[in-house]
């Protein structure tokens, strides 16, 4: 069943990549996946995509620089950042935060969520950015 919205996964842990690819597709959506952050950031501005996931921990460009950069060019994607720092109630702690400005950069996301993940929650976050976007 497919539903002609497409999903674009920026994340080096290629492992992550072939499950949420799979996982993905089997729910209807097209999905694409890239490695590298300047080579996803560079799909992700010359192609439409519903809904990028994103992790911060990238070769090539920061997570950081791809959703600061996409979000400034007014994106209608729905970005969601997956992220194996720990976030707890703040975004990062102060000593990050406060050099780097990364929390208010986080703050352009749509969602932010830890790996760990549940997979049916991002499923569901998913479909609702989809959903939104008929």
């Amino acid at each position: 069943m497919k539903n002609n919205k497409k999903v674009l996964i920026i994340d080096d842990d290629e492992e992550l990549c072939e499950e949420m690819s799979e996982i993905l597709s089997d729910e209807g959506y097209l999905v694409f996946t890239e490695n590298d952050g300047l080579q996803g950031y560079l799909k992700a501005q010359y192609n439409r995509y519903d809904v990028l996931l994103l992790d911060l921990k990238l070769p090539g460009m920061k997570g950081y620089d791809v959703l600061k950069n996409l979000k400034e060019k007014s994106s209608i994607m729905k970005i969601i950042v997956l992220t194996g720092r720990p976030l707890n109630n703040k975004f990062l702690p102060d000593e990050i935060t406060d050099e780097f400005g990364e929390e208010k950069i986080l703050k352009m996301a749509d969602a932010v969520i830890n790996k760990p993940f549940n997979i049916n929650f991002v499923l569901s976050m998913i479909k609702n950015f989809t959903y939104q976007r008929i």
